[in-house]
């Protein structure tokens, strides 16, 4: 049997909030949990979720039984000790899973809390008092057509596609903010990583016109080995600030190579250069 660990840590000047998560899964198991604190909002957030085979627990007043399990059916019983609610949760699948629907149906008093589908092109997720959130994307004359977002709530509609000359041009449409932005991504410099030609200077500028938050963003992303990137750049908006980033091995930035990383940010606004904040994330990865 193995397994894998992966926990991250990360403090933020700023709010002074900390957040941590840990997610572990083996073959039949799995265990994810956070938590999030911070003196600006004077509260603290945490998600715990436990599967033992086909057993669930959510937080610490929620079970989820299966009772009944086919190859494209599944069929939980779902019970929360708090509320004292029961639930029914399906689970459907195509053949070839190509798409999946999950869903929970409160029975006391009867109604839809949640669903869930999704398909090879995106996702749908409704969740009661919440709305609706939309994650999908198309295929469209050589580039990519996508949405984001929730509704009600903010949505982002967008297009991306690279010329010939490697510049990554995305134009974007925020609603109801009624803003456009127009981010242009360039590779300037490249070196070859095992069979992969990959950029290791990159400069991106991104206008944004109309909305709360007109400006233009500019980024400069510098790697300089697999496991270690540098980024800085300014945003001259309504609260015109400077930032710069360094992360060294396991990240997002970085591909996750590694077993431990750090990422330290800093941000200074431009009005007050004498005043900035910083975050720092702990990131470590297990293997047994």
């Amino acid at each position: 049997m193995q397994g894998t660990i992966d926990m991250s840590s990360s403090y933020d000047s700023r709010t002074n909030g900390m957040e941590h998560s840990l997610a572990a899964r083996g073959d039949l198991w799995r265990v994810e949990a956070s938590h999030s604190s911070s003196t600006a909002s004077d509260g603290n957030s945490s998600l715990f979720l436990l599967q033992l085979g086909p057993l669930l627990f959510l937080r610490d007043s929620t079970l989820l039984l299966p009772l009944h399990l086919s190859k494209q059916h599944l069929l939980w019983y779902g019970y929360d000790r708090k509320k004292g609610m029961h639930s029914l949760c399906p689970a459907l699948w195509s053949k070839h899973r190509r798409w999946l629907m999950m869903s929970m149906l409160s029975l006391n008093p009867l109604a839809c809390s949640f669903m869930d589908l999704q398909f090879p092109n995106g996702q749908l997720t409704f969740v009661s008092g919440e709305g609706l959130t939309i994650s999908g994307f198309v295929p469209f004359c050589g580039g990519l057509l996508q949405a984001q977002g929730q509704y009600p709530g903010d949505m982002r509609f967008s297009y991306s596609c690279k010329n010939k000359c490697g510049t990554r041009i995305t134009p974007m449409i925020h609603w109801p903010d009624k803003s456009f932005a127009l981010d242009l991504s360039q590779p300037l410099a490249w070196r070859r990583s095992g069979l992969l030609m990959k950029p290791t200077v990159q400069v991106s500028v991104c206008p944004t016109f109309g909305g709360s938050n007109p400006g233009i963003k500019v980024e400069v992303i510098h790697s300089l080995r697999d496991d270690l990137n540098l980024i800085c750049g300014y945003a001259l908006n309504a609260h015109p600030s400077a930032f710069a980033s360094v992360s060294l091995g396991r990240s997002k930035w970085n591909g996750n190579i590694g077993r431990t990383g750090i990422v330290v940010r800093a941000d200074t606004p431009l009005a007050s250069i004498g005043q900035p904040s910083f975050s720092v994330q702990f990131n470590n990865a297990f293997e047994f």
